[in-house]
C-alpha cells in the first residue's frame, strides 16, 4: 500500500495530549508518519479500525476504508489473537462489514495465525468454527463470500441485514 499523503492533523500524536496526560509523563515516541514508516500502518487507527470492525459500526468501518484514512491501516493485518478484520467480522455476522472489506482488498484466503493444527480462514469462522455454543453459522456473510469468489465481486442486490 503507497504511504499516504497526509496524516491528518494530529500526525504528532503528542498535540492530542492534555495537560493532565502531559504533566503525568505521558508522551508518544513516534509521529504517525514513523509508524507508518515503521509498521506499514498507524496503531492508534488500526486499534480504532479492528474495534469498530468487531461492533460492526459499517459507517465507521467504511470511513477508514473509503477515505484516506484507508491508508493509515491495513486490512489484513491479524489482531493479537491471530484474526483479521475480515475473520472477525465473519464470526460475529456482520455482513455488511464483510462487504465492505472484501472490497477494499481484504483477503479471504488469509488463515489464522492462532491456530497452528487447522487451516482456518474467514469463511470457517462464517461456517461457525469452533462449532461451540455461541458460534452460530452465518449465512448472509457466507453467501456474500461466495459470490466474491465465484464472480470477484460482492453481490449488489444481497439483502443484508443491519450490522
Amino acid at each position: 500500500m503507497p504511504k499516504p499523503t497526509s496524516f491528518g492533523r494530529y500526525s504528532d500524536l503528542n498535540l492530542s495530549l492534555t495537560d493532565a496526560q502531559r504533566a503525568d509523563g505521558w508522551h508518544y515516541t513516534m509521529t504517525k508518519e514513523q509508524e507508518w514508516d515503521s509498521y506499514g500502518y498507524v496503531v492508534r487507527d488500526q486499534l480504532r479500525f479492528c474495534l469498530h470492525v468487531k461492533d460492526g459500526l459499517i459507517d465507521v468501518v467504511e470511513d477508514y476504508l473509503e477515505t484516506d484514512k484507508k491508508g493509515l491501516i491495513d486490512v489484513n493485518l491479524p489482531d493479537k489473537e491471530g484474526k483479521t478484520p475480515l475473520m472477525v467480522a465473519a464470526s460475529q455476522g456482520h455482513a455488511k462489514v464483510v462487504a465492505a472489506l472484501l472490497n477494499a482488498g481484504a483477503e479471504l484466503e488469509l488463515a489464522d495465525k492462532s491456530i497452528k493444527e487447522e487451516r482456518i480462514s474467514a469463511y470457517d469462522y462464517a461456517k461457525g468454527w469452533p462449532h461451540q455454543a455461541g458460534n452460530e453459522r452465518r449465512d448472509d456473510c457466507l453467501e456474500i463470500m461466495t459470490e466474491f469468489v465465484r464472480t470477484g465481486k460482492v453481490p449488489e442486490n444481497l439483502s443484508m441485514p443491519q450490522a
